[in-house]
């Protein structure tokens, strides 16, 4: 059963559950490409309210970024933090 769903190749990391409301980060996934071979990348944050219906989730947030993400992690207070290279 599908709860929520983003279209987009990337690494993602939830929210820590001290913050309410529920968030995605979802970072464009690096070493990937996706059907249409965009070379961008972003940042992108999502509101995940699952007392809304459908599966789609509100972007919140999303920042263009110079490299994409090998990993994403929620850091203190709700920052994130992100391994973009290698």
């Amino acid at each position: 059963m599908k709860v929520k769903e983003i279209e987009a190749t990337a690494n993602v990391a939830w929210s820590p559950s001290a913050i309410s409301p529920i968030y995605l980060a979802a970072g464009t996934a690096a070493q990937q490409l996706d059907a249409t071979f965009n070379t961008s990348s972003t940042l992108d944050i999502y509101d995940v309210n699952l007392a809304e219906d459908g599966t789609s989730m509100k972007k919140a947030a999303s920042i263009p970024t110079e490299n994409r993400f090998h990993k994403i992690v929620w850091g203190q207070a709700g920052t994130v933090n992100s391994d973009t290279n290698r």
